[in-house]
């Protein structure tokens, strides 16, 4: 997770940086300390060998406090005592060390740094001894800067050693601590969070102790029994949507049926017309064998015409549930609407025309009755618009253009379905309203103003769309877009 290696880099970085610093810190410390050790040495043993010395040179003389001094030196191979004149300080370290020339008895004894005759860096101390006369003597006494180099190793080496051990240790402490108390629910509220989109709203969340993310992890289980509950209520409500939207699409192919009512009852009269004459003719006059079966067979023939006729009517007007999407030529579907509504359009005076491009694509995978009602709205609409004495056109072609439903730029080929009336069109200003449920232009009783808007719900379903537009010469152009088989859903 790029959370807790960033909160475990930030913590162990800041970890590094404070061993670090207290490292070095305590590191000069310890080599001012050492070097504050050397200083002091070296004083009080120049002290003890200045009083040894200022006894013997008064007492003995000034061949034996040199010796004394020899003795000193290959006593301790440290320390190397040397004795000088004060005044001859200045002609010895002037060079190196300016502040010599400040040096006076009163402001002795003083230790300090600086090359010996082999340019070798040296630790110097000066000591004042009493002698005999007016000068005043000193005993000079030089100490290797090598033990301080080598414990300044030494302390280093430890130090980093200690400093690699204290941030490896924090290291895993932090780890360990950030991987329980973090990584670990953290992992737990992203897994859920995942879960959740997906569509898991059980509220199973569980992590223990106590904080922040425990409270998050219980508001997470709180939100998705919120989300099981809403979930059940959009559920319940959609139910009920789709049980209205079956109803009003029930009720607008009724009011369909009872608009093509009556073109259907004069339809059934001719064949009812026939069978009555045929049967009267049975009956009443002195008929040979051969001729009582020739008017059994009309007789037959008429009544399997209005069969067929009721069964559509009854097929058309049943209520069902959305069935499967099957393969269904386009074209047929128009043919068996121009059927049901050739008795209105006669009673209209108006011609049905049905024009079908050589290299248009048919085959679509629809639901035949759904599409089926969409057809006989947007065709029945034309031909109640359309006065007597005229025509109403409806022409299949393959196009290829955007998709009103999808949101990308490309090209997909579709069905075209186009519906031409010669009436007197629609105002532009109306447009954009007849597809809105329960609005209509019809007179009371020639329509519910569901039509339109239940066609566009039915071809969405389908994955296509209906739009409609003025014809630039007369009357109205409706537009119905399905896709191929190939690629309907």
């Amino acid at each position: 997770m790029q959370l807790f290696s960033r909160i475990y880099t930030f913590l162990l970085g800041g970890m590094v940086v404070v061993l670090v610093a207290f490292g070095n810190i305590k590191y000069e410390m310890e080599i001012r300390q050492f070097d504050q050790n050397m200083v002091e040495h070296a004083e009080s043993t120049g002290r003890i060998i200045a009083q040894m010395v200022s006894r013997l040179w008064l007492e003995e003389g000034v061949e034996q406090a040199r010796e004394l001094l020899a003795d000193c030196n290959r006593a301790d191979q440290g320390v190397t005592v040397s004795w000088i004149w004060l005044d001859e300080l200045e002609s010895i370290f002037a060079s190196e060390q300016p502040a010599i020339t400040t040096l006076t008895a009163g402001t002795l004894p003083a230790s300090f740094i600086a090359a010996d005759d082999q340019h070798r860096q040296r630790r110097f101390t000066l000591i004042p001894t009493v002698v005999s006369g007016e000068r005043q003597g000193i005993l000079l006494l030089s100490q290797s800067l090598q033990p301080l180099a080598d414990y300044s190793r030494k302390i280093l080496v430890s130090t980093l050693l200690a400093t690699i051990l204290l941030a490896l240790a924090s290291a895993a402490s932090i780890y360990l601590f950030i991987y329980l108390n973090i990584r670990k629910p953290l992992e737990q509220l992203s897994r859920k969070a995942i879960e959740i989109g997906r569509g898991n709203l059980a509220a199973d969340l569980d992590l223990k102790g106590e904080g922040e993310l425990v409270s998050l992890a219980q508001t997470m289980n709180n939100m998705c029994t919120r989300l099981l509950i809403a979930k059940e209520k959009i559920h319940f409500e959609y139910l009920a949507r789709l049980k209205t939207l079956e109803q009003l699409r029930h009720t607008e192919k009724l009011s369909t049926i009872g608009q093509i009512s009556a073109g259907i009852a004069h339809e059934m009269g001719t064949p009812l017309n026939v069978v009555d004459g045929r049967a009267k003719m049975i009956i009443s006059e002195p008929l040979d064998r051969a001729e009582v079966i020739r008017c059994a067979e009309i007789i037959c023939s008429q009544a399997m015409k209005m069969t067929q006729i009721i069964r559509q009517l009854l097929d058309f007007s049943r209520k069902k549930k959305p069935g499967p999407k099957t393969r269904e030529n386009l074209a047929e579907l128009v043919h068996q609407v121009f059927h049901l509504l050739r008795p209105l359009a006669a009673r209209q005076q108006v011609e049905l025309q049905l024009r079908t491009a050589p290299d248009a694509r048919l085959h679509s995978r629809v639901d035949a009755q759904q599409i089926l009602q969409v057809l006989m709205n947007v065709i029945m609409n034309g031909i109640q618009a359309t006065p007597a004495g005229s025509h109403v056109l409806v022409e299949l072609t393959s196009t290829m253009l955007k998709s009103m439903i999808h949101t990308d730029d490309q090209l997909r080929e579709y069905i075209r379905i186009e519906v031409f009336d010669e009436g007197t069109g629609i105002p532009e200003h109306l447009l954009t309203e007849i597809f809105t449920p329960f609005y209509t232009t019809k007179q009371i009783g020639l329509g519910t103003g569901l039509g339109l808007s239940i066609a566009r719900e039915l071809l969405e379903e389908h994955g296509g769309w209906i739009e409609v537009k003025n014809r630039s010469v007369r009357g109205a152009h409706f537009s119905i877009f399905l896709p191929p088989e190939e690629t309907a859903p």
